[in-house]
């Protein structure tokens, strides 16, 4: 099974440069490797979301979560609680459950979004599963309650990744 999480970053500032947005992914990437969390930009994201690449303004810039820098997609990152085996799996990830690793995501946006430059956040969880990337149950939300609501909604899916567009209000 695959899964991906696509956030996309309004900035206030209608105009950034290509040199500011390497910047800025320098910045993001730094904050992932934080809370231990990976991120895909540019050229690197999935195919499937080069169309989306191509159309953004000059104020939006699009990054995928993944579960760490070795890996490409975020099923162990963004999978719900699960029995505990000795399968193949990324050990650290399986090992922590759902709570710690969506307490984790949610700091990793809460320092996104103290960034007084941006204007809005935007992420699509199970991106790659909708037919055009417009097919979310949309949800508002604070970011101080990320964590309990990705719960709530994984519960709600039987612990399978839900297919949720998250804006943080």
């Amino acid at each position: 099974m695959y899964t991906s999480v696509l956030v996309k970053i309004e900035f206030i500032d209608k105009n950034i440069d290509l040199d500011k947005k390497i910047e800025l992914s320098f910045e993001i990437t730094n904050i992932g490797v934080k809370y231990k969390i990976g991120t895909n930009f540019g050229g690197n994201i999935a195919k499937p979301f080069m169309s989306i690449l191509q159309k953004l303004k000059n104020n939006e810039l699009i990054f995928e979560l993944t579960d760490c820098p070795m890996d490409t997609q975020t099923v162990d990152l963004f999978g719900g609680d699960c029995p505990i085996d000795n399968s193949e799996k990324h050990v650290a990830l399986v090992y922590e459950s759902l709570s710690s690793r969506m307490a984790r995501v949610q700091r990793f946006f809460e320092e996104l979004l103290a960034d007084k430059n941006i204007k809005n956040v935007i992420v699509d969880i199970d991106a790659e599963n909708t037919f055009d990337y417009q097919e979310f149950d949309k949800i508002r939300i604070k970011v101080s309650k990320f964590r309990d609501k990705m719960i709530e909604l994984f519960e709600e899916n039987n612990q399978f990744t839900p297919t949720v567009r998250i804006i943080f209000e």
